[in-house]
């Protein structure tokens, strides 16, 4: 029986390694067509929006964009609701931290500090977002079984935004699924997030999940087989936009859908985006946009898109910002006024 347990491990820690390789390969760019973001324009859209690319932080304002940081590992920027701060990701060769900017991309403090002497015993934190009131952190944070340390389950944790004191567990991650990620703190308290499961077919599967306090086993908000993932809320709390992949391969729906009640049930789901390989949703400041990235054309860079946040909004409805850049796809832009 043992035999067997461990054999259904192997398997399922394979088909995790195959299906991230996979959309590695499906999200690679061609550098050769990339160019800096400070290198061109592209049509002002309202507020401030930061995006990043191969390292760099940049801002986007009145259709021009800024570099903020040096180029050195940064990706994954929030901004606070008041615009006055951002939180980043400086990302490593074996491991990443999570740090405090300034608006203007300097350093005010770092948050994590996962750098070990062995590198079997470092550790990776993702995907930061500030909580609504702004005195905390949300972000993904790999608390390493010390009986294997090979094993990478994000769970999500939430930090002081000074650093101090101990970090809060949230979630428990499904074991060798990859962990849970995309932290959304709500207004009232509670965080939607990802969270990834296998089935009993060694199948990898991504939900939207709702939990309303740290520790509580929370609850799905999507199903197993639509593999929704990346959400995103709106302004006033009550539309959430997400990205399902549901049975294709090789592209993807941004779908939005109403938050109703206390207990978070979603409404009926209205497809903005089909048949493209759609990632990184985010809200305008006023609701009305979403903008997400996606190759303009198959197998090509991802570029900035926007598409109106309404469930009338047709395929044609999403027009590209950009054309020529390399934008990272696990990197959700952060708009502000």
């Amino acid at each position: 029986m043992k035999a067997v347990t461990y054999s259904l491990l192997i398997l399922a820690m394979v088909a995790f390694g195959f299906g991230v390789y996979r959309v590695a390969g499906v999200l690679k760019t061609d550098s050769g067509r990339v160019v800096r973001p400070s290198s061109t324009t592209a049509p002002a859209l309202p507020g401030t929006m930061y995006v990043a690319q191969q390292g760099a932080l940049y801002r986007f304002k009145d259709g021009a964009f800024t570099q903020i940081t040096d180029d050195a590992g940064w990706t994954q920027v929030a901004a606070s609701s008041d615009g006055s701060r951002l939180v980043a990701v400086m990302r490593r060769e074996n491991y990443s931290d999570v740090y405090l900017l300034a608006s203007n991309g300097r350093i005010i403090q770092q948050l994590t500090h996962l750098q070990a002497q062995q590198a079997e015993a470092n550790h990776w934190s993702f995907l930061p977002r500030f909580s609504a009131d702004r005195s905390q952190v949300f972000y993904s944070y790999d608390a390493k079984d010390p009986w294997a340390t090979y094993r990478v389950d994000l769970a999500i944790f939430a930090l002081a935004d000074d650093g101090s004191g101990a970090a809060v567990q949230w979630t428990v991650p499904n074991d060798y699924t990859g962990g849970d990620v995309d932290a959304l703190p709500l207004q009232g308290g509670g965080l939607i997030y990802t969270k990834y499961s296998i089935d009993d077919k060694s199948q990898v599967h991504s939900q939207v999940w709702y939990s309303a306090r740290p520790g509580q086993p929370g609850r799905a908000l999507t199903q197993p087989d639509d593999n929704c993932l990346q959400p995103a809320l709106s302004p006033d709390g009550k539309t959430l936009a997400m990205i399902c992949r549901r049975d294709q391969l090789q592209s993807t729906d941004l779908v939005i859908a109403q938050l109703a009640g206390t207990n978070l049930t979603l409404g009926p789901e209205s497809v903005l985006v089909h048949g493209q390989l759609s990632a990184s949703p985010v809200f305008s400041p006023d609701g009305h946009t979403i903008a997400f990235l996606a190759p303009v054309q198959p197998g090509e860079a991802f570029q900035l898109w926007t598409v109106p946040a309404a469930a009338t909004s047709s395929p044609s409805a999403a027009h590209p910002i950009t054309q020529n850049l390399g934008l990272d796809s696990s990197a959700p832009p952060a708009w502000i006024k």
